[in-house]
């Protein structure tokens, strides 16, 4: 077999064991025959024998190619079949930079085509060939696959191979030039792509593919803002001299370019959802879901989504590396007991100079010694490409940090746990805005879907008792932690108090507020709040004001303390109940 021949067969692949045939020494009209499809089928076909239809979908729902059958060229029935115009539809293509193959038709229209480098769902294939369509073509073209999912019994629409004879249903080149069979088959085979490659492309139509050319120019304008932000307005203006009937430049500008509308291109939608799944609650019962494993017992779950919030320079970050070590390390931290396992941790930090977490890290080093060689990765913004990590609430930067887990995972066998530290010098969100914020909070909980645990290092809000913001940005999280500090700012220990805003997984005995401390060498260990101190102190000296003056009023006692008679009768009840619980007579 040639080696175009093989590409051929590859490219012009879908179902193996049925397909589209003309044979004019046995019929006058195409037919649907279930048989194998052969390396003979295609000879014959390039040969002119036969017609060759193919099949894109496969029995499982899954094609490796599909394509957008255009004839708006004979769309208007009352008047004769117009010549379809390929140049323009190749200047759309090229202004876009879509990766699509076209080839003359039987029909004399165009077969725009994507091939990729395995079978994907045939649902994801319609989605993204639907946008090309949306843009490239007038009316409504015929989608091939037609069906996201066969039925029982059916078999498929097929489209005609290109090639018939050799020379007819040629492709066409980026440059409008016709490509012989070879020419043809090498420049499709350099076309090939992976879906996730298409995913831009997503922005050329909005869910609910809206008609007109002002529709279509307006997304089209959204796919250009995102991609080209420094010249879109001139893509715009191009793109609409390629309509049949343009807007009025000067239309354009009031219009299109200047409609403010809200950008769509963070989320684009899937036109058509699955049905939801649903149980019953015995069948849930028995799908044996696996108990979540806990990182660090009674805090943190694998598969979690965590906050740890604070003000400015008061500890988060100090904790979170120690809890990180610990983790690393499967060390105690604290009163959580030691992990089952260690567990590898990656820490983004998108704001401190890189020297700072040489001396943060340095101690734990110094106290735990270093942990086993990938199991915890550094990354620091001022040492990446223009100092920058992109945005995490967009897909780039989503994809990088993604791309970074996945590969850490590959060095350890073991899924990191992720710590962003911290969220505000990570995006440019606005904080006040779910809408703003829900790009990040989906991007987290399909992390989560991956198997991934995130804790996310954020600050506190003045008012709310939460993360600064928007009070949907914990709607996902599964443990919320608020770290302040404890008692005077200077001392040779760093004291801070720990409480729980939300605790999903734990029980209330598991949630009690603690005080802590560091010592920072590597040191954390639980502490008596300052508050807790400067009872038991007051405490004592007013059993010593009663022992000297057994009938003193508390209202004196408070003078002398230079305390609330409040605090004093408070105190005094707690002197009652530890003489009572002693059985000792007051």
């Amino acid at each position: 077999m040639s080696n175009s021949l093989q590409t051929f067969s590859k490219l012009y692949r879908g179902r193996t064991d049925a397909y589209g045939l003309y044979d004019p020494t046995l019929d006058r009209e195409y037919k649907t025959v279930k048989a194998p499809v052969t390396t003979e089928l295609y000879n014959k076909h390039l040969a002119g024998e036969i017609s060759l239809g193919v099949i894109p979908i496969t029995p499982e729902g899954k094609c490796s190619a599909g394509w957008v059958d255009d004839d708006s060229h004979k769309k208007d029935k009352s008047k004769p079949v117009q010549k379809y115009n390929y140049n323009k539809l190749i200047e759309k293509i090229n202004l876009l930079r879509l990766p699509v193959v076209v080839t003359k038709s039987k029909s004399g229209g165009a077969h725009i085509g994507l091939f990729f480098d395995k079978p994907y769902p045939a649902r994801d294939v319609r989605h993204i060939l639907k946008k090309v369509a949306y843009q490239l073509c007038e009316g409504t073209p015929e989608i091939f696959p037609k069906q996201e999912q066969l039925q029982p019994n059916e078999t498929g629409s097929f489209i005609n191979a290109p090639y018939h004879r050799g020379n007819s249903r040629v492709i066409i080149d980026n440059e409008g030039k016709e490509l012989n069979f070879e020419e043809g088959m090498l420049y499709a085979a350099n076309r090939v792509q992976k879906l996730d490659d298409l995913v831009p492309f997503k922005l050329l139509a909005k869910i609910d593919f809206p008609e007109g050319r002002n529709n279509k120019l307006w997304s089209a304008k959204q796919f250009f803002k995102k991609h080209y932000p420094n010249d879109y307005e001139n893509k715009v203006k191009d793109y609409n001299k390629l309509f049949v009937v343009p807007l009025d430049e000067r239309e354009v500008e009031s219009t299109v370019l200047a409609d403010n509308s809200k950008d769509y291109w963070n989320n684009p939608e899937p036109e058509h959802l699955p049905d939801l799944v649903a149980y019953d609650v015995r069948a849930y019962l028995e799908l044996n879901i696996p108990k979540p494993r806990w990182i660090t017992p009674n805090l943190i779950q694998e598969r979690s989504i965590n906050f740890l919030f604070g003000e400015k320079g008061k500890g988060k970050t100090e904790f979170s590396l120690g809890l990180a070590f610990a983790i690393c390390k499967a060390e105690p931290f604290l009163h959580y007991k030691a992990p089952e396992e260690e567990t590898p941790v990656t820490v983004v930090d998108g704001e401190m100079d890189p020297y700072d977490l040489v001396q943060r890290t340095t101690p734990y080093i110094e106290r735990f010694g270093y942990p086993k060689k990938d199991y915890l990765q550094l990354i620091n913004f001022a040492l990446q490409h223009e100092q920058t990590i992109p945005d995490i609430k967009e897909e780039p930067g989503q994809e990088l940090i993604l791309k970074h887990l996945q590969k850490q995972e590959l060095l350890t066998g073991k899924k990191p746990i992720l710590i962003l530290d911290n969220l505000r010098s990570l995006s440019n969100y606005i904080e006040n805005d779910a809408d703003s914020y829900r790009p990040i909070g989906v991007w987290l909980k399909n992390l989560r879907g991956l198997g991934y645990t995130v804790l996310v290092i954020d600050h506190t809000g003045k008012a709310a008792p939460g993360p600064r913001g928007t009070s949907s940005k914990t709607d996902w999280a599964n443990v919320c932690l608020k770290i302040e500090p404890d008692g005077p700012a200077g001392q040779k220990y760093m004291k801070v108090k720990l409480s729980f805003d939300k605790a999903r997984g734990l029980r209330p005995n598991e949630t009690a507020d603690y005080v802590c401390q560091y010592d920072f060498e590597g040191n954390w260990t639980l502490a008596a709040s300052t508050k807790e101190l400067e009872d038991k102190e007051y405490i004592k000296h007013i059993t010593e004001l009663l022992e000297q003056e057994p009938k003193i009023t508390q209202k004196a006692i408070a003078e002398k303390l230079d305390i609330s008679a409040g605090k004093v009768n408070k105190l005094m009840k707690e002197i009652k109940k530890e003489k009572k619980e002693d059985k000792v007579p007051f």
